[in-house]
């Protein structure tokens, strides 16, 4: 027999997982040996999360998490993706079952300790080795498809496109109201939110551009510096940082939503054995939704110009993974780092024992 200690810890380690701005778009339905998953995409970015695929991500992260902890408690799990037609957001129906035999899986004691890293990592190559540790589940996966690329000029051109989501975000006017309605200023508002949101200390800032950004968050400034052309200066030290790494990767797709959720399912695989092996992962899928968005869907905040930078960093970064034929689902950047300034928030799961 299963009981509910052994659930909750299984279901609080699956809740570790990235989101959205650490949206937590999830709650839990328990009966007896069966968890039902429910998506909440409404609590996820209601910008960038296009037919919910964000929230798929997330879903699929989670979904690594508890596997994971499941079997580090010797209990087994079958799980079904959208089990029922008439209800498209109960996302898994997972049954537990006690094997007996508790199996630690070594993935499972870096479940907490994973965490976005932004700061500038080290241009050195990855050993042979760790890369092959990284990337070991990907073979089971044959429904999707991970390019890397390590060459330093591909990494410069990838970052300069990447990096143009920042630009957009300070120049356009509702992804400002987001961006300043999600940051989270000091730790006291932090744990007051617990952790929903994008507090300043991942952004890794220098005291003055810390300073600075704070600024951003009055209108009087903002105006400013778009009319004093500042923002090109952001973007710029944004695409600087985000060139400073060993590696660059991306998960591509078909246009489904079961490939958003393995796609997420597999980011957290790689991004634990990061976790695991030391180095610095920070995953960035700002211009690959904005581009499903403008091209697939009804998303109209964009002016003609903006739409063309999305467009345009897109193809580019379509060229260079060689995604023709799929879509990019997100990209991440590996190096050797040191350690974020912030951890990220631990939360509690929204569980409901029936």
């Amino acid at each position: 027999m299963i009981n509910k200690e052994e659930i909750y810890q299984i279901i609080k380690a699956g809740v570790q997982a990235p989101s959205g701005s650490n949206s937590q778009p999830w709650k839990f339905i328990v009966k007896d040996n069966i968890i039902k998953v429910i998506a909440l995409p409404e609590k996820d970015h209601p910008i960038l999360n296009f037919k919910n695929r964000g929230t798929w991500i997330a879903h699929g992260a989670l979904l690594e998490n508890i596997e994971i902890a499941a079997k580090n408690l010797g209990i087994k799990l079958k799980y079904k993706i959208f089990p029922y037609k008439e209800n498209p957001n109960l996302t898994f129906e997972i049954i537990l079952e006690k094997l007996g035999i508790k199996d630690e899986d070594n993935l499972y004691e870096v479940i907490y300790k994973r965490s976005s890293n932004r700061k500038k990592f080290s241009n050195q190559n990855l050993k042979l080795e760790e890369k092959e540790f990284l990337f070991k589940e990907v073979q089971n996966y044959s429904n999707l498809i991970l390019k890397t690329i390590e060459g330093e000029k591909e990494i410069l051109e990838i970052a300069k496109n990447l990096a143009c989501d920042v630009y957009l975000n300070l120049s356009n006017e509702e992804l400002y109201k987001l961006f300043v309605k999600e940051i989270i200023w000091d730790e006291k508002e932090e744990k007051i939110r617990e952790g929903r949101g994008l507090y300043i200390k991942t952004m890794e800032l220098k005291p003055q551009a810390e300073k600075f950004m704070k600024l951003l968050k009055k209108r009087f400034f903002i105006n400013l510096f778009r009319k004093l052309g500042m923002l090109k200066a952001i973007y710029k030290d944004t695409a600087k940082t985000y060139s400073s790494c060993g590696l660059y990767g991306a998960i591509l797709v078909k246009d489904n939503d079961t490939d958003f959720i393995y796609a997420g399912k597999l980011l957290e695989n790689i991004w634990l054995r990061a976790t695991k092996l030391n180095l610095g992962f920070h995953l960035i899928t700002g211009i690959p939704f904005l581009w499903q968005g403008v091209n697939f869907g009804n998303l109209d905040i964009f002016n003609e110009k903006e739409k063309e930078i999305i467009n345009t960093t897109y193809k580019k970064l379509e060229g260079i993974f060689e995604s023709e034929d799929s879509i990019i689902a997100l990209t991440f950047r590996l190096g050797y780092s040191e350690p974020p300034s912030a951890k990220s928030f631990k939360t509690e799961p929204d569980i409901q024992f029936i």
